[in-house]
């Protein structure tokens, strides 16, 4: 079921919901109390048994989508009480642009993680997961540090890429650092675990990104990466639930809209590790899309940190002798894997920090550079959360 939904990611305008998303023509749900679940209810809303996922699928048969539109059904299912949500299951993208004439890795300097690796480079123990588009497991910068993958679309092994994304993502946290080589991540001695979640375009589904934070916790990830999209669904909120529980820092990039995002319409989730994106002078990373509208990093009180975003350099996904290693580009996707690249430098301190621990370590020795409602608590610092964190595991 999950290759047709997506391979029909394109064909699924059916219905929009009141945010004007695509979905997949589904809903997600998860129930309040699974072993009190009345049979009428079952009954009425044609349930399935439960997988154990975060969040389980509803496809509305030919019946109930005869009855009205999936909206409806949805009102309906919340009107019961009996659920602890019911969204859609959207279609979410990677929140990345191309870039050009970037300075090579100077976000490096900009967050001092070259001073925090006099003190630790990230430990082997440490497993970072990246439910992406996959990790070029034999990139030059990558070897050793990238774990066998899995596809969560075929279900099986698999250490193939759909894009360059991921491999970009991975290379910001663990690429190789001195090896005189294109890159340098911010937590170089850490292992990747790849999840590949998207296609060949760079879409996926809310039900794959949630099952992936799940999987990457249940493997025993310490952080886990999300460049895409969807940091507002509720069913990302339960996924960090899921994920602290088992010990796990779920990060998520803040989206590349340029929108100043109301409590409302984007709730601080308390498990949810928000990372919007700066330039190389410490402002609110912003491009220009038109005449008249913009672009950049999303911003509001849902916002924990900020990190390095516009013309990163970092590995590429490679197959002939031509193809370029490495290239550049921006976007929250890539200001994301920053800020999980210092989260593993803190667990590389001290493994036993819970997520809490960590969230508090990076956000209180992050540097203050403009107001909480734009920058959260400030632009992440790789020296001073490696300090702190030694600090506080005396």
């Amino acid at each position: 079921m999950l290759k047709r939904n997506l391979a029909a990611l394109a064909l699924i305008s059916t219905q929009i919901h009141a945010a004007s998303q695509a979905h997949t023509g589904e809903l997600l749900y998860q129930l309040k109390d699974t072993k009190n679940t009345s049979s009428g209810l079952v009954k009425q809303f044609e349930l399935k048994s439960g997988t154990g996922s975060i969040a389980e699928v509803l496809k509305p048969s030919d019946k109930q989508t005869r009855r009205g539109t999936l909206e409806q059904l949805r009102q309906d299912m919340l009107k019961t009480g009996a659920f602890k949500f019911v969204e859609f299951n959207t279609v979410e993208q990677e929140a990345s642009f191309p870039a050009s004439d970037a300075e090579t890795q100077w976000h490096h300097r900009t967050i001092s993680s070259d001073l925090a690796w006099d003190y630790t480079v990230g430990s082997n123990d440490v497993i970072v997961a990246v439910c992406d588009s996959g990790v070029q497991v034999d990139h030059e910068d990558l070897k050793g540090r990238v774990l066998p993958g899995w596809s969560l679309i075929e279900n099986r092994v698999d250490n193939t890429t759909t894009t360059a994304h991921g491999t970009f993502v991975g290379g910001l946290i663990a690429a190789h650092v001195g090896n005189d080589l294109g890159g340098a991540g911010v937590a170089a001695g850490v292992r990747i675990l790849p999840l590949r979640i998207s296609n060949s375009s760079g879409s996926t589904s809310m039900k794959l990104i949630t099952d992936c934070i799940k999987m990457a916790a249940d493997r025993g990830a310490k952080v886990i990466n999300v460049s895409f999209t969807g940091i507002e669904s509720q069913i990302v909120q339960e996924a960090g639930k899921y994920a602290a529980d088992k010990g796990a820092l779920l990060v998520y990039a803040a989206g590349n809209q340029g929108k100043n995002r109301s409590v409302k319409s984007y709730p601080d989730y308390t498990n949810v590790f928000a990372v919007g994106a700066t330039n190389a002078s410490d402002k609110r990373w912003t491009y220009r899309k038109g005449w008249f509208s913009s672009g950049g990093s999303n911003y509001g009180q849902f916002i924990d940190v900020v990190a390095p975003g516009h013309n990163l350099y970092s590995t590429n996904v490679y197959s002939k002798p031509t193809t370029e290693r490495y290239r550049s580009g921006s976007g929250t996707s890539y200001a994301a894997p920053v800020a999980t690249g210092v989260a593993a430098l803190v667990y590389s301190v001290n493994p036993k920090f819970t997520p809490k621990q960590v969230e508090s370590i990076i956000v209180d020795s992050a540097d203050k550079i403009g107001e909480a409602n734009v920058y959260g608590a400030g632009r992440v610092n790789a020296l001073a959360a490696v300090r702190l964190a030694k600090e506080r595991s005396r």
